[in-house]
């Protein structure tokens, strides 16, 4: 008897009947990191994916007029060339470092992810411009550094802005860590909860107070410093 399927086993499963991308051919061609994502994804939607040692990626077939992506870390000389300079040069570091005082990259391939994401939906959205019967762009051009300057754009925005941030900026934040070394995070939108939960452990009143409005916009700031 088979084991059932896991969820991971249904995801990477072909799903039955035609798929949106079946009759089209996807040329991939650039940075492996930057198209991988690329290339799965449209695999995953009927495309016939086959790598070539061109320097970017083309979907044609169908009817549709050809429509190509160019990819890459980052403009010619720019110094972006892989996934910890795209995240040092965008901001990405900083803001993922507040909590710790100090820049800090994340250890996945978060802007490489992002870009092949935003490759995929500018090819798809010149695919569906076509098939609406409209003319429709025929080359799309992503970046990481482009990619990350949209993930930290909200950060942006209000370090630019003339108001104060809502709340202070500096070191520490969730996860909390507990006593016998588990890592955990609350969530609450209710001051009450927030205080009755502090108050069950034996925190200060004063603390609860101070600590209230960091938590309350720690996903605005990424950052929650509480007092000691």
């Amino acid at each position: 008897m088979a084991s059932p399927a896991t969820p991971y086993d249904a995801v990477r499963r072909r799903p039955d009947g035609p798929l949106p991308l079946d009759a089209l051919r996807v040329d991939v061609g650039g940075p492996p990191a930057l198209t991988r994502v690329v290339a799965d994804h449209l695999g995953r939607l009927g495309g016939r994916v086959r790598s070539t040692d061109a320097d970017r990626i083309g979907v044609d077939g169908a009817g549709f007029a050809p429509v190509t992506a160019d990819t890459a870390w980052g403009p010619h000389g720019s110094g972006v060339e892989d996934e910890a300079t795209a995240q040092a040069a965008t901001g990405v570091m900083a803001v993922h470092g507040r909590r710790h005082g100090t820049p800090r990259g994340l250890g996945v391939d978060y802007l490489a992810t992002a870009t092949g994401v935003l490759t995929v939906q500018g090819l798809l959205a010149a695919l569906v411009a076509q098939a609406r019967g409209t003319a429709g762009p025929r080359r799309v051009g992503t970046t990481a550094d482009g990619a990350g300057l949209l993930a930290v754009s909200q950060y942006l925005a209000a370090a630019g802005a003339d108001e104060q941030e809502a709340a202070e900026l500096a070191a520490g934040g969730p996860p909390f860590t507990s006593a016998d070394g588990v890592v955990f995070e609350l969530e609450t939108l209710d001051p009450g909860a927030w205080a009755a939960f502090w108050r069950a452990l034996g925190a200060p009143a004063d603390a609860i107070r101070a600590g209230w409005r960091p938590f309350q916009f720690r996903y605005a700031t990424a950052c929650a410093p509480f007092p000691p």
